[in-house]
């Protein structure tokens, strides 16, 4: 069934419902219902249902599911034991103004750059109070916390989205069946335009070189002329203890490095919670799973919100959205403006909610054979690709790292996604001209 420009107006209607609403669950009622109608006509809560059971079943919402939930109880553990007021105290030593605060932030995005998800879940909780302290807008937080996550991992060579890439390059003809994955993702590093753009936007807004644009210069001002702020944010608990959050949290960072499965790392981080907190009385045994509970159970609304993507997602998928967009924009991939035109097209499909790892496997057998046709450097060509995904992943106002930073900053995702929106275009216009010209002197 061919539905032509039809494909594309439920999302359409769904960006403008947030933006317009700032609410992002209900903005999805209508779209979900309108996806649902085109594909399955006078059928569409069946087909709603059957989409539910198929995004239940499939690996992706399950993973994400486990893993939000226990990072939400980690978290609340890691708050509860005092743990993370003991890091705040030594980092005030540090820290003595709101510029310090935000770059401490960004320096955390380096640290913890191994998993975008502990990066866009960690650093929240680990910093909020201290930002608070000296009256820095939580959206300029998350803003800093959401351009070091997915950006910083897609830049290193050891992480998910390089093995990811590199199956994608061995399977295009990029690179050989014996090639070394290290070698060749290094290849395509220099031409991460993006997520390099975007670690520096984020830097220059950190040190004050880059001014807060729109949202965040309204929010900075209305905070810096409150004379008070709120009581929860400028007490510490003074017996919280520095090794009660950086035990875990190293525990969670070497078991991830080591097993490359985060999930186990994040349950072994709870086991030590548990045999560190436990025998020294930082808890008793019914507080630690009371805890834990209401770790998990504030991770419920996200999960309800990221359910309802997947389902809207699924239901774009079966009306052919990435075709309709990609059969659209093909006659104009030629020569020089392929890596420019790659970038835009997969930043845009991303942005419109299509995972971004999928995005990545759609274009790619489109874009590198018209590279290698063309004479165009194909490594050039899939780095294009990667940046539009990260682009687009990260800038999504309904997308899982929006949601789940929004979540760590304790701001709703499209408050959030608005004071971003700026930086992300800075890095988007400027990574787009720089494409432009390295595919014609490529």
């Amino acid at each position: 069934m061919e539905l032509g420009f039809l494909t594309i107006v439920p999302l359409i209607l769904m960006v403008v419902s947030v933006i317009v609403t700032k609410r992002v669950f209900e903005s999805m009622i209508i779209p979900i219902i309108l996806v649902f109608v085109l594909k399955d006509g006078t059928g569409f809560i069946g087909g709603f249902v059957d989409s539910f059971y198929e995004v239940m079943a499939e690996g992706t919402f399950p993973w994400i599911l486990m893993m939000l939930t226990l990072f939400g109880a980690l978290i609340q553990l890691l708050l509860e034991s005092g743990g993370i007021d003991g890091f705040r105290r030594l980092a005030l030593r540090y820290i003595k103004a709101e510029r310090s605060s935000l770059v401490f932030t960004w320096i955390l995005g380096l640290i913890l750059c191994i998993d975008d998800y502990i990066n866009d879940l960690a650093i929240g909780p680990s910093v909020r109070s201290i930002t608070d302290r000296y009256k820095v807008p939580r959206e300029a937080v998350g803003t800093v916390v959401i351009s070091m996550g997915v950006p910083i991992c897609s830049l290193l060579p050891v992480t998910a989205m390089a093995v990811f890439v590199f199956g994608i390059m061995k399977d295009s003809g990029i690179s050989g069946e014996n090639a070394g994955m290290l070698t060749e993702y290094m290849k395509v590093v220099p031409f991460l335009v993006y997520p390099m753009l975007i670690v520096l936007v984020a830097f220059l807004l950190a040190v004050g070189i880059l001014p807060k644009i729109g949202p965040l210069r309204k929010l900075s001002k209305q905070m810096q002329e409150e004379t008070e702020i709120a009581e929860e944010h400028q007490q510490f608990d003074e017996k919280g203890q520095l090794l009660d959050f950086i035990i875990p949290v190293l525990v969670l960072v070497g078991v991830m490095l080591y097993t490359n499965d985060l999930v186990v790392a994040v349950l072994i981080a709870i086991a030590v919670c548990f045999a560190l907190y436990i025998p020294r009385k930082k808890m008793k045994f019914d507080d630690f799973f009371k805890n834990f509970f209401e770790g998990v159970h504030s991770m419920i609304d996200i999960l309800v919100i990221l359910l309802m993507v997947f389902i809207f997602v699924n239901g774009l998928t079966g009306i052919g959205l990435s075709e309709y967009v990609i059969e659209t924009t093909t006659p104009f991939l030629a020569g020089g403006a392929i890596p420019v035109l790659t970038f835009i097209v997969v930043a845009l499909l991303a942005f419109g909610g299509v995972d971004y790892w999928a995005v990545i496997l759609l274009m790619a057998p489109i874009t590198i054979p018209l590279a290698v046709n063309f004479d165009v450097n194909v490594y050039l060509t899939m780095a294009a690709a990667v940046s539009g995904a990260v682009c687009g992943g990260t800038s999504c106002f309904f997308g899982e790292q929006m949601l789940m930073c929004s979540q760590a900053v304790e701001k709703k995702p499209t408050e959030l996604a608005v004071a971003n929106l700026p930086y992300s275009i800075i890095a988007f216009v400027g990574t787009a001209v720089i494409y432009a010209i390295l595919g014609f002197v490529l």
